[in-house]
């Protein structure tokens, strides 16, 4: 790996740390700096076998999706019951008043000639809940790219025969390569989507974290 592509994935993963730790979770400040030290690692320092980062970032990941499962669940039921009464004391008190009738011809009115005010284009609704869900998706995919950097490295200091009988037995297989590498520019592509909406949000740490990530995956797929 080329000194540029180390210097990316390390500075890629900085915005992740950076944004874990503003949101103030445990499980994702663990994952990303998980993740901060096998760029570190597999950029420069090489302490450790690729095979153990894959583990551990498999491990975190599968943990993230698991935790961000478990509150996507929660918080419908949550909200609904929290907002039950309100909603219902407030279609009472509406509909027993004396200017329903001409509040909803009004709405309506101002509906049909401002559409714009209501449906805004969002390319990706509901940001920050896509944004974790892409973030938690790249975590097994970085796994795969760190055992995929592991073998590239065993395969440079081989010569061509072991080489050859390497890439015949390795996971390394032309239908796995494909589907990761797919993977990797629909996941990319959804976080720069992101990074784009957060930013027209002015949300800059989203922002930077979304491109971080996106950053990262296709540098080691494309520059390792």
């Amino acid at each position: 790996m080329g000194p540029i592509a180390s210097i990316l994935m390390v500075a890629a993963a900085v915005p992740c740390v950076i944004g874990a730790i503003n949101s103030r979770s445990r499980m994702a400040i663990t994952a990303s700096s998980v993740m901060l030290l096998a760029m570190v690692d597999l950029a420069f320092v090489s302490a450790l076998p690729p095979v153990l980062w894959s583990g551990l970032l498999l491990l975190v990941g599968l943990c993230v999706a698991v935790r961000l499962g478990s509150r996507l669940k929660e918080k419908p039921t949550a909200k609904a019951m929290s907002s039950l009464p309100e909603k219902v004391l407030v279609r009472a008190n509406v509909a027993h008043s004396p200017a329903h009738i001409s509040m909803d011809s009004t709405a309506e009115s101002s509906s049909l000639e401002h559409p714009t005010d209501w449906h805004k284009a969002r390319p990706v609704p509901h940001l920050g809940r896509s944004s974790a869900i892409l973030s938690a998706a790249a975590y097994p995919i970085m796994a795969w790219q760190a055992l995929n950097h592991g073998a590239h490295h065993a395969a440079a200091g081989a010569d061509a025969h072991a080489v050859h009988q390497h890439h015949g037995q390795s996971f390394d297989g032309s239908l796995a390569t494909g589907v990761i590498t797919l993977s990797v520019i629909v996941v990319s592509l959804l976080l720069a989507l992101c990074a784009v909406q957060a930013l027209t949000r002015k949300r800059p740490t989203l922002m930077f974290e979304s491109l971080g990530m996106a950053t990262m995956l296709t540098v080691m797929q494309f520059m390792h």
